[in-house]
């Protein structure tokens, strides 16, 4: 049957060898379902779990979404109500607003505070984001931190990230500029 009657996978999760569905959505600039990552995927299996959906879980909920997330969010949906291909354990925008209470969006950035700012050496939850950033990049040069007061490994892994980006010579001395920042993505602190 098509529609009313589909399951939420083809054949059991207990054997059988078919598998939930492997499908990947964005919602508010987030990936949701099979293979999503990050604390997002998190979040919805804590909110599944603290809702009563959870009993997919040997491990977990998140960072990585599993058969588990899928299982679970497919029986959160069949209790909104939801059937068919409604109910096939992928987000959409209306139940995980649900399951959320809001749907999630892209997070806020931090706009770039401009060069002068870096120069005066400022103390600020800002350059703890902004290192933190780095290090996620691959570019932390930090023996300690990163924290919030600007320091020489701060200028060194922000030159490490303008090479990564491929600026050379003066333009990757680790003095950060609009285009690299806004590539960064540093989260609004």
């Amino acid at each position: 049957m098509l529609g009313f009657g589909r399951p939420a996978y083809s054949g059991s999760s207990t054997g059988g060898g078919s598998t939930p569905s492997r499908a990947r959505v964005t919602i508010g600039g987030l990936s949701y379902g099979y293979g999503a990552k990050g604390d997002h995927v998190t979040r919805v299996g804590r909110a599944l779990v603290a809702k009563g959906f959870g009993k997919h879980y040997s491990e977990g909920p998140g960072p990585n979404w599993t058969d588990a997330d899928t299982l679970n969010y497919a029986a959160f949906q069949r209790s909104l109500g939801y059937s068919g291909s409604d109910a096939d354990g992928v987000p959409g925008p209306a139940s995980l607003a649900r399951l959320l209470g809001a749907t999630p969006g892209k997070p806020a950035l931090a706009p770039f505070p401009g060069a002068a700012w870096f120069r005066d050496e400022p103390r600020s939850p800002l350059i703890t984001a902004m290192g933190r950033r780095l290090v996620a990049e691959g570019c932390g040069r930090y023996a300690d931190g990163p924290g919030p007061q600007w320091t020489d490994a701060d200028k060194r892994s922000y030159a490490a990230w303008q090479r990564k980006r491929g600026f050379g010579g003066a333009d990757a001395d680790g003095w950060p500029g609009k285009a690299t920042w806004d590539a960064l993505k540093v989260p609004a602190v």
